[in-house]
């Protein structure tokens, strides 16, 4: 299934000058000022605060807008990008189309959104057949025939089913289980006793019975299903993988025989289930989270099939409440947005429309963005940055006194087969057969995630498709995928201030180079270390190596645990891991790179605008990361985001390269500092 959840900082706009469509040269501008001194606050030392001195005016004059929880650079590359998307959209809903073709689709889908009247005449009269269904329920095999139907229609409910690469056989797909079911973000949500999580709990019960009133539960229903869905969402929280347990990709592979599921867990009919979600037969099944299905197996019969009933009614509602009614969607913000994330108001319906239709038709809608604003001289460049901080990588692991040559052997063949994918897919997906139609945008969602389901599902028993993206070419962000051993880098991504074919190179190379860095060292960090050159979870260190590796990674996690954000709230070092160790090992690379880039152009080795090229890179990389936050969203992100805070993805991976130091006479006593012994030295 195409991805269609993204993080809250990742849209953007391209600000390029070259149509991909016409593929006419771009106009080069003025070369643009080397450093934004603009956002800087130049009366905080770099020794003692970098990030402050990088930020600190841009970070005072930009409060977090009213209808954001967060703001930095990736929400206002966002609203650049929203312009366009807004464009593209308006002047689609006013334009005859082609019947079934892909602007026709996008026009409908758009126009059905933005017709509030329509959708608050309609109500809940889509969703009410729905209900009726749960209803019916007479026993377990009914119910898991329902939950079958509710997957189907990508509506998420009590545990997850998907078609996926073998972890261990990348050459093969095969279907995975894994857990699911709550409705609060984390399974700590449900039993943390610090008096924040219990007020969040006691809204949260506020607002089931809010949806059920809306649903027409008298007063004292509501509380009491309420009091038992929080119950059955607790029991399944007991049984989940903690976020950090799930880092572990090994804990997460666990094979059986299809005949497994029957025998070992004989109160779930998941046989039963997968033969209604349309599957093929199958011999083999990964279960990412055995505990889970084991403790839901117990707890089955804990509850009445009236009780799961109303369990699976309240999952349906809260998965589609924001596909229904405008009060409705507002109702789910004022827990969501407001109360988890402190978010004061909604955006406006057209920027709401642009969220709704990148979730539905988003890669028909990306075909179309693209062609405006997509630059193949962007590509080109960033595509000899990555070549270039590979180069740089290979040489940081021949110079490797940690690990030994045969590990290092196997470390530069993994380097070397990363495969590369920048602005968009090669193959677009063929939307023929989804049906969006006239009816209403509750029913086209549901259309467009079960042609995405049936996509998923049917790719069991066929070849491995490598052109397919996790990510859309409007959004803003990049990854690593391990199984693939791939860096993509989407179009949005690849535009200011992440990247600028006009901009000084220190720039570009604290920026994007970092960010490449970043996705090719997320091959070599606690998790993508452990998947080999063809993309297999399979060991290929020495064992000394790899005790080398932990031992060296673990300053990291120490450093971090002591970054405090708030009142007795503090980094989880081991959480964050991953992305820490990519953070310090592609800006390290990224230097690397950029150091070899001016010894090829050395009339770039000048002082721009007082500061010396390293300082420029540094100062570079700095202000990618700035970013205001709620509290609340700040509170959310620590315990549930592998991502450590702007602020700290700039002092924590500083404090560890000399090459800062040098730039900026940073010494023993200052707050930057970080004695030999305890800063961390990996990549």
């Amino acid at each position: 299934m195409k991805i269609k959840h993204y993080l809250l900082l990742t849209s953007a706009v391209c600000a390029l000058t070259t149509s991909a469509q016409d593929g006419k040269k771009a106009k080069k501008s003025a070369k643009k000022p080397a450093i934004d001194k603009a956002s800087m606050d130049l009366s905080v030392k770099p020794n003692q605060n970098f990030y402050q001195y990088a930020n600190g005016t841009w970070l005072k004059n930009n409060p977090v807008p009213s209808t954001e929880s967060r703001w930095g650079n990736f929400n206002i590359v966002a609203e650049r990008n929203n312009d366009i998307l807004r464009g593209i959209l308006e002047n689609l809903a006013k334009t005859t189309h082609t019947p079934g073709s892909i602007e026709d689709k996008i026009a409908t889908f758009y126009k059905l959104y933005v017709d509030t009247n329509k959708r608050k005449y309609d109500g809940l009269k889509s969703a009410i057949p729905f209900l009726d269904k749960i209803n019916t329920i007479s026993g377990g095999k009914q119910m898991f025939d329902v939950i079958a139907d509710m997957h189907r229609k990508g509506i998420s409910t009590l545990f997850r089913f998907s078609i996926s690469q073998d972890a261990k056989n990348s050459k093969v797909y095969i279907p995975y289980l894994s857990q699911g079911g709550l409705g609060l973000p984390d399974k700590d949500f449900y039993f943390k006793t610090d008096e924040k999580s219990k007020k969040i709990r006691v809204e949260y019960k506020k607002y089931i019975s809010l949806v059920l009133e809306n649903y027409g539960s008298d007063k004292d229903k509501q509380i009491r299903n309420a009091e038992t869905i929080f119950k059955i969402e607790s029991d399944l929280a007991s049984g989940s993988m903690s976020r950090l347990e799930r880092r572990d990709p090994e804990k997460q592979y666990n094979k059986f025989a299809s005949d497994y599921l029957e025998n070992e867990y004989p109160n779930l009919p998941l046989k039963n289930y997968i033969t209604r979600t349309g599957v093929i037969p199958f011999s083999e099944i990964l279960i990412s989270q055995p505990n889970f299905f084991a403790n839901l197996n117990t707890i089955l019969n804990k509850y009445t099939i009236e009780d799961w009933k109303v369990y699976l009614s309240w999952t349906f509602m809260n998965n589609t409440i924001s596909l229904l009614t405008p009060d409705l969607e507002k109702l789910q913000f004022s827990f969501y947005a407001t109360v988890l994330s402190g978010t004061k108001e909604q955006k406006p319906l057209w920027k709401k429309a642009i969220s709704a239709c990148n979730g539905g038709v988003g890669e028909m809608l990306g075909q179309l963005f693209v062609k405006q604003t997509f630059s193949p001289n962007a590509k080109k460049q960033v595509n000899t940055m990555v070549s270039n901080i590979s180069n740089a990588f290979e040489e940081r692991l021949s110079k490797l006194q940690w690990m030994s040559d045969e590990t290092k052997e196997k470390a530069k063949i993994k380097l070397s087969s990363i495969s590369r994918k920048f602005g968009y897919t090669d193959k677009w997906t063929d939307y023929t057969t989804l049906n969006i139609t006239n009816s209403s945008y509750f029913e086209n969602v549901l259309a467009a995630n079960e042609f995405d389901y049936n996509e998923m599902i049917n790719r069991l028993g066929k070849p491995i498709d490598k052109t397919q993206w996790g990510m859309l070419p409007q959004t803003v962000n990049a990854y690593y995928n391990p199984i693939n051993n791939e860096i993509v880098f989407p179009a949005a991504i690849l535009q200011s201030p992440f990247f600028d074919e006009n901009a000084d190179a220190a720039l570009n190379y604290g920026a994007i180079g970092a960010v490449i860095g970043h996705e090719i060292t997320h091959g070599f960090d606690d998790q993508g270390s452990k998947y080999d050159a063809n993309g297999n979870l399979n060991s290929w260190w020495t064992e000394n190596d790899r005790k080398q590796f932990e031992t060296r990674t673990n300053v990291l996690v120490e450093q971090f645990n002591k970054f405090k954000v708030g009142d007795s709230l503090y980094v989880n070092g081991k959480l964050t891991l991953g992305e820490n160790i990519a953070d310090l090992g592609g800006l390290s690379i990224a230097y690397d790179a950029f150091k070899l880039y001016l010894k090829q152009h050395p009339e770039e080795n000048v002082v721009k605008n007082g500061f010396t090229p390293e300082q420029r890179f540094f100062i570079g990389f700095a202000q990618l990361w700035k970013n205001n936050a709620r509290p609340e969203a700040i509170r959310q992100l620590i315990l549930t985001d592998t991502h450590s805070p702007g602020e700290f993805r700039v002092k924590g991976p500083l404090s560890n390269m000399p090459t800062f130091y040098e730039a900026f006479k940073v010494k023993e006593g200052d707050e930057m500092y970080i004695n030999d012994a305890g800063r961390a030295d990996i990549w």
